[in-house]
């Protein structure tokens, strides 16, 4: 073997070793960051577990319970919300909601589901107390409102919320969901 070859793979073996360093180093460097942010970030959404029903009664038989059922489903698509679950809730509000005030009724949830998204936040509704009048289909829902940024607690608010149904075809239909003023 002459001298040029044997400096030939010298630089070779050099070349190789400092390749595989400088991987080695972006590897490791890579693997302390993604630690660090697991470390530092938490993936969790505190909600209160719910079942929504269709909207729909079977016979006609439209009673307190079953207003008061509708009401709580929707209060809780409204108010229990979280950026992941946004398309959820819209879903419920589409299917409670009469046909004529569906449109209004979304229109509000997407004002809430984009401020929810750009702050990065959840919203809990605690209920304490429900209001009942069965004659003109109205229930009032009082509570918490909690705020939550990961899961971490941020507010907690008194809340009363109005819902207004609407009879159709055998059935209710919401008809407006919303906060009840101070004033009122």
């Amino acid at each position: 073997m002459n001298f040029q070859n044997m400096k030939k793979a010298l630089n070779r073996s050099r070349k190789a070793v400092l390749t595989l360093g400088v991987v080695s180093a972006g590897l490791v460097g890579a693997v302390v960051m993604l630690s660090a942010k697991l470390y530092s970030q938490s993936n969790q959404v505190v909600l209160v577990p719910t079942t929504v029903s269709d909207g729909m009664v079977a016979r006609g038989t439209v009673d307190k319970g079953y207003v008061e059922a509708l009401a709580l489903d929707a209060v809780y698509a409204m108010y229990n919300s979280s950026p992941r679950t946004l398309h959820y809730g819209r879903s419920v509000l589409e299917r409670l909601s009469g046909p004529a005030e569906r449109a209004s009724i979304l229109d509000t949830y997407d004002r809430i589901a984009k401020d929810i998204t750009e702050r990065k936040i959840s919203t809990v509704f605690f209920p304490r107390k429900i209001e009942h009048n069965f004659a003109t289909y109205e229930v009032v829902v009082e509570g918490d409102l909690a705020t939550y940024l990961e899961t971490t607690q941020v507010t907690r608010e008194d809340r009363r919320i109005l819902i207004r149904f609407k009879p159709q075809a055998g059935s209710v239909r919401l008809a407006a969901i919303g906060k009840i003023s101070a004033e009122e």
